[in-house]
């Protein structure tokens, strides 16, 4: 009986010994990611509006403005397909429509005034996302610099992660530094900064391109056609250096 006793505790320890160091390993990695080495998942909130109806208000946005195209991927620019412009006709009211979601009163005959900011706010307000989750700004760096500090709360609709190595999916947002600004890394990111942001519209790794929808993009709502890997990653891009990635988490 006693050796009977003995092979149990040596089974009952070994045992012990397993769930401390499972334990111990489930710590290290609470640890890794709280200090940036491996970031969590997010929880999916199924309370969230859809990431369908985002590219829905994307894709009616566009459509006014006759699906203009500008081919990002060559040496040169092109434009597979011109459309309405901010000043012509009705666009001019409908810039002004975008630009009412961040409280201005500007116009699409106010020409001076970038208003690609507001463009994205105005979608994401469309699309039913509240500003606790998505801030409405005239000015990118300032929504994503209140992303970057949302994400570290409960249950963040966008997470913020480097362009270089995240694949990309439709309802994402691409952005990149412009003018005097040379933010290349998600630390950079602060208020006030130039910058600009497209909302990813459509992918297409085994063809290396994707579609990217943005407002003020040579003066109209735009389909920017960029290059992207096989596995939708962004490319290196010199007239747009793409360097932060705003996952979307809605459902």
């Amino acid at each position: 009986m006693r050796s009977v006793s003995m092979a149990y505790r040596r089974i009952v320890q070994t045992l012990r010994q397993v769930r401390v160091q499972r334990f111990g390993a489930f710590l290290l990695a609470l640890t890794l990611a709280a200090c940036g080495g491996v970031p969590m998942a997010p929880a999916v909130r199924q309370d969230a509006p859809r990431r369908a109806a985002l590219l829905a208000v994307a894709e009616t946005e566009w459509s006014f403005f006759d699906r203009q195209q500008i081919d990002m991927r060559g040496e040169f620019l092109s434009a597979p397909r011109l459309g309405l412009l901010e000043d012509e006709g009705e666009a001019v009211q409908r810039v002004g429509m975008y630009w009412q979601a961040v409280g201005k009163d500007y116009t699409g005959a106010d020409t001076q005034q970038a208003w690609s900011a507001a463009f994205i706010s105005y979608l994401m307000q469309t699309a039913g996302v509240s500003s606790d989750d998505f801030l409405p700004s005239d000015v990118h760096f300032n929504y994503l610099s209140y992303l970057k500090a949302r994400q570290t709360l409960p249950a963040p609709l966008f997470v913020l992660r480097p362009a270089a190595s995240e694949p990309i999916a439709p309802g994402d947002l691409i952005c990149a530094p412009r003018d005097t600004n040379q933010t290349a890394t998600l630390d950079d990111i602060r208020p006030g900064l130039p910058g600009h942001c497209d909302l990813v519209y459509e992918i297409h790794p085994e063809q290396g391109w994707a579609g990217a929808i943005g407002g003020n993009v040579f003066n109209s709502v735009s389909e920017s056609l960029i290059p992207i890997d096989a596995n939708a990653r962004l490319l290196p891009l010199a007239r747009r250096p793409w360097f932060v990635v705003v996952k979307n988490l809605m459902p």
